[in-house]
């Protein structure tokens, strides 16, 4: 931004945050153990057009979690807790529904706790990539060259339709750039990144 006004700038950019010890703590409290655990963000606060699928989120989340020995923590606002708790009864392992139980300074200490995130184009999504926390992000009507994550650490999942990016907060037809990306892929690429 700086160089777009014609400052001068030294140096790579720094997007990182770190994690105040005492919101660590406080995220782990929230949590309840050390895990591990891995994290899902199935909301979007612009509308319903930047949201995966639940019944995929949980289908990625188990394979995930199942591989790498985790529990699953669901976060989002209070207007997410059902689809939170709809996500949450349908996984096979152990999981904790944190929607609307956070305070931003929660949300940072429990995604600073996490191996892994999976979500949607959202809040969390960058504060996670600004910790260094491991994230699958899930693309579809926002424009995935401008709204990624800045990260070495975040994958970008997305699938070709030719209405996308429409920038729109409600699909108008069938949602087929949220309905073309699979399960097994955003496990496949969390378990890649998991690995690396």
């Amino acid at each position: 931004m700086l160089e777009g006004l014609g400052l001068a700038v030294e140096g790579e950019p720094d997007a990182s945050l770190a994690c105040p010890e005492e919101w660590a703590v406080r995220g782990l409290a929230l949590l309840g153990d050390e895990g591990p655990w891995i994290g899902v963000n199935p909301g979007a606060f612009y509308g319903t057009a930047k949201r995966w699928l639940p019944e995929r989120f949980a289908a990625a989340a188990d394979v995930v979690a199942r591989r790498a020995g985790a529990k699953v923590a669901i976060v989002g606002g209070k207007a997410e807790r059902p689809l939170g708790e709809a996500i949450a009864e349908t996984l096979r392992a152990p999981a904790r529904v944190l929607c609307g139980e956070t305070s931003l300074e929660d949300l940072v200490g429990v995604l600073s706790r996490l191996r892994l995130l999976l979500t949607n184009d959202s809040g969390p999504m960058h504060l996670a990539a600004a910790l260094g926390t491991p994230l699958v992000a899930v693309f579809g009507s926002t424009d995935w060259t401008e709204t990624a994550p800045v990260s070495p650490r975040a994958r970008v999942v997305r699938a070709e339709a030719e209405c996308a990016p429409c920038l729109l907060r409600e699909c108008p037809i069938d949602h087929r750039c949220m309905t073309r990306v699979d399960a097994p892929r955003v496990a496949s690429e969390a378990l890649e990144l998991l690995a690396s």
